[in-house]
């Protein structure tokens, strides 16, 4: 019997060895495992492989010449026994740095990219549209210039003492284009899109403006780097002011609101789905200095803006599904019915700040045809985002396929529109372009905006 039981253990031992040097990267869930089941300490501790325990229900002491723990029904393969060599339960979990990290850590300094951009687009597309009303006429001088990405937005101007109300809508597809070959060969892959919409109420007094806005925006990705989703709500409301000279015009704005996470992502042992969801707090500036220059038909406007958003999130749990005992591959080697451990550990999410800081310096130049006014927009912008990280592997796998998480530090904006007035009461626009230069990263938009004055 105690040869057949060394004979068991050592062919295990190879077999599964030769798994993982014949491939680091196969088909998750060898044996239905959770990569926090109890059972995977067997390789996760000093070097991972040290020691392992196979359980055999046919084990007693009964003239198998052992004593003490070995006669509880454990059979040592390594450790004191290192003639028999060593054992892995499985090694789905060993290599899985970025498959085995929440989607925060990856995701969440891009988002507040997203965001800031998409609230601070519509209020400043807001605030162009506000002074052009002032100044349009059936000629159509004074249309707005936008360098909003995206969206449609719409404004009712001095309805009620003066006030003016308007709305917002965008709509942003974003992918990280960084090479994915397999789940556990590291990579910050992740693909969706994020949709936002403001709502406002302002007043001109003068050459000054005033206004608050509401704004939302939803994040939907796949996150194909943990095979998982990540959803995001960012809920802010905030506050801008607005200055017009002749030749200048200067804005600012903040505001402050609460963030909702929810993450799913794989377990590679059992290849169930592991889920999280976080809180957190959102803050956002901005400031704009724009100047006007108008040379015959040609509207020349040069800028330079600022954004910043910080969102703190709170601290939270990745809750893993237990284990079936039915569903664990290896009963009578790895387990008995007795023994089977199921239950599973769930990961501890530290709370982490990310911010996305941005300096834009813009140039739009707009040739006014009478009814249309087409126009060029373009924009350098440098970017301090807080950065992917994903956690490190248990183990080198010496596969030279793992990528560093991808950090961005400039991008280039590159669009263009036609702005119509089909009278003194109705105006807009339609626009389109993109964002190159930003590592691992492709952004497209389209869009259009409509203004209806009263």
């Amino acid at each position: 019997m105690k040869l057949l039981r060394i004979i068991a253990a050592t062919f295990l031992a190879v077999s599964t060895l030769a798994a993982f040097t014949t491939s680091s990267s196969n088909a998750a869930g060898t044996y239905s495992i959770s990569c926090k089941n109890d059972a995977y300490g067997m390789q996760l501790g000093t070097g991972y492989t040290d020691q392992a325990y196979v359980y055999n229900a046919d084990f007693g002491a009964g003239g198998s010449g052992l004593s003490g723990a070995q006669i509880s029904g454990q059979y040592l393969i390594g450790g004191p026994n290192s003639g028999h060599q060593q054992a892995y339960v499985g090694n789905d979990c060993i290599y899985a740095g970025a498959a085995d990290t929440n989607g925060t850590a990856v995701v969440a300094g891009d988002v507040a990219r997203l965001a800031v951009n998409a609230i601070v687009g519509a209020v400043s597309n807001r605030i162009d549209m506000a002074y052009a009303a002032q100044n349009a006429s059936a000629s159509a001088t004074g249309l707005t210039f936008s360098n909003q990405a995206d969206g449609v937005s719409m404004s009712a101007n001095n309805m009620v003492a003066g006030l003016s109300f308007w709305g917002d809508y965008g709509n942003s597809n974003i992918e990280n284009t960084q090479t994915f070959t397999g789940v556990r060969l590291d990579s910050n892959r992740y693909d969706g899109d994020a949709s936002s919409y403001s709502i406002g109420v302002d007043k001109t007094f003068g050459k000054a403006l005033i206004g608050i806005v509401v704004s939302g925006v939803s994040t939907d990705f796949k996150t194909t780097f943990n095979d998982g989703t990540y959803k995001q709500d960012v809920d802010t409301y905030g506050i801008y002011l607005a200055y017009k000279t002749s030749m200048l015009q200067i804005d600012i704005g903040f505001g402050q609101g609460d963030t909702t996470v929810n993450t799913t992502r794989r377990d590679l042992g059992n290849d169930k789905t592991i889920t999280g969801k976080t809180t957190g707090d959102v803050e956002y500036s901005n400031a704009r200095v724009a100047a006007n220059f108008t040379r015959g038909m040609f509207t020349i406007v040069p800028s330079i803006a600022y954004r910043t958003m910080d969102i703190d999130l709170n601290a939270f749990t990745d809750t893993r599904p237990s284990d079936l005992a039915a569903d664990i591959i290896g009963d009578g080697y790895l387990f008995t019915t007795s023994n089977t451990t199921i239950t599973t550990t769930d990961d501890a999410i530290a709370a982490q700040t990310v911010e996305s800081e941005t300096m834009s310096v813009g140039l739009t130049v707009a040739a006014n045809l009478g009814k249309m006014v087409p126009y060029i927009d373009l924009s350098y912008d440098s970017e301090d985002t807080t950065a992917a990280t994903y956690k490190t592997e248990v183990g080198p796998d010496g596969n030279n396929s793992e990528l560093t998480p991808s950090n961005s530090s400039s991008s280039v904006k590159v669009g263009g529109g036609l702005n119509f007035n089909l009278s003194s009461h109705i105006s807009g626009g339609i626009r389109g372009g993109w964002v190159t230069g930003r590592d691992d990263w492709t952004e497209s938009y389209v869009g259009a905006n409509l203004r209806v004055g009263f």
